[in-house]
C-alpha cells in the first residue's frame, strides 16, 4: 500500500533506500554526458546523500541513459563517468551505494539496434527499482524516489514508494503535490529534508528525523504485531513477485543478444530446402534419362519458383 504523503513511515528491519535521478538532480546536465570529465556536481548534492546516508538509507542512482541507444557513447564509456562521479562524491564524504541504468530506447532515434526497444527498465516504468530492490534487499514501501522529472515520480509511485519532485533551476513549471508526486522541493537539500522529517526508525528512535505523535507510535505497534502475525507470509509473497519480474527483466535483456528470429526467415528456409530438393530431382531424372525434355523443364522451373520465393521471404525478414 502506498502511504498518505503527510504520514511518517516506520522503517523496517530491511534496508530502505532513497532512489535518486542522475541529471539535473545530483549532477549538472549539459546534455548526454559522453566523458568523464563532463561530470560536475550540482551544489548541496553531496550533503542530501551524506545526511541520508547517516540516517541509514542507501543511496542508489536509477538513469535513463538513451544516449548509449542513439550512438553518442557506450557502456564503458558510461562506466567510466560513473565511476568519476562516485570518486567526486567521495572526496565530499559522500557514498552511492549503486547505480543502475537503462540503455534502451525504442524508435527511430536508436541508431544502435541492439538497444532498440520498449524495456520495462526505462523510467517512467519502475523495472530498475524493482530490480534495485530483489538484488538489495529493500523494502520499498519504506523507501523514497528523488528526481526533477514526472518521468521520475511516476516510476517511484509505481513501485511503492513515496516521491519528491525536485524543481529544475530556472524552471517555470510549478508541478503540485497529488498522483504520483507526493511532495515538491526546490533543491536536493530540502528533498533529503523532506525524507528525513516523513521517516522514523521502529520503535519510536527519530533517527534524525521528525519524532512521531503518540497516536502515530500505536498505528506502528499495531503494524508491527500484525508483521509478526503474517509478516513471514507477505514477505514470501513479494521475494516471488519481485523474482519473477526480474526474471521477466533478464529475459527482456537475453533477447537483446540473441540473434533474431522471424516467420520470414523460417519460411524462406523451408522454401529454400524445397528448391534444392527440386533440383535434385530434376538432375536426377536426368542423369537416369528416365525424363521426357518438357518433363525437366517443368522440375527446373519448380525449383526454380521455390529459389524465387525463398529470396522473397528473406528480403522482407528484418535485419540486424
Amino acid at each position: 500500500m502506498h502511504p498518505g504523503p503527510e504520514s511518517p513511515i516506520l522503517l523496517s528491519m530491511q534496508s530502505v533506500a532513497v532512489f535518486w535521478d542522475r541529471d539535473n538532480t545530483l549532477i549538472r546536465d549539459p546534455g548526454y554526458i559522453s566523458d568523464p570529465a563532463q561530470v560536475e556536481l550540482l551544489p548541496g548534492a553531496a550533503e542530501a546523500l551524506k545526511r541520508l546516508s547517516a540516517a541509514g538509507f542507501e543511496n542508489v542512482i536509477v538513469t535513463n541513459q538513451s544516449g548509449i541507444a542513439r550512438g553518442l557513447f557506450d557502456e564503458a564509456t558510461l562506466e567510466r563517468i560513473h565511476d568519476r562521479m562516485v570518486a567526486l562524491f567521495a572526496e565530499q564524504g559522500a557514498r552511492i551505494d549503486a547505480i543502475y541504468f537503462c540503455p534502451y530506447l525504442a524508435g527511430e532515434e536508436a541508431v544502435v539496434e541492439k538497444y532498440r526497444q520498449d524495456s520495462e527498465l526505462r523510467k517512467p516504468k519502475p523495472g530498475m527499482i524493482l530490480q534495485a530492490a530483489l538484488e538489495r534487499k529493500i523494502d520499498l514501501a519504506g523507501s523514497w524516489m528523488i528526481g526533477d522529472s514526472l518521468h521520475d515520480a511516476q516510476a517511484g509511485h509505481a513501485a511503492g514508494c513515496r516521491t519528491v519532485l525536485v524543481r529544475r533551476p530556472g524552471s517555470t513549471e510549478s508541478p503540485r503535490k497529488g498522483g504520483d508526486v507526493d511532495f515538491v522541493a526546490d533543491s536536493v537539500e530540502e528533498a533529503a529534508e523532506i525524507v528525513l522529517k516523513y521517516t522514523r526508525r521502529a520503535g519510536g528512535d527519530p533517527g534524525g528525523a521528525e519524532q512521531a505523535s503518540p497516536g502515530m507510535q500505536t498505528e506502528a505497534g499495531r503494524r508491527e504485531e500484525s508483521a509478526r502475525a503474517g509478516g513471514s507470509e507477505s514477505a514470501n509473497d513479494a521475494a516471488v513477485i519481485l523474482q519473477e519480474i526480474l526474471a521477466f527483466l533478464r529475459t527482456v535483456d537475453k533477447r537483446t543478444r540473441a540473434e533474431e528470429f522471424s516467420l520470414g526467415k523460417l519460411v524462406g528456409s523451408i522454401l529454400q530446402m524445397g528448391a534444392i530438393a527440386a533440383l535434385t530431382w530434376a538432375l536426377f531424372g536426368w542423369l537416369r534419362g528416365e525424363l521426357m525434355p518438357s518433363e525437366e523443364l517443368v522440375r527446373l522451373q519448380l525449383a526454380t519458383l521455390l529459389q524465387l520465393m525463398a529470396l522473397t521471404c528473406f528480403s522482407f525478414s528484418p535485419k540486424k
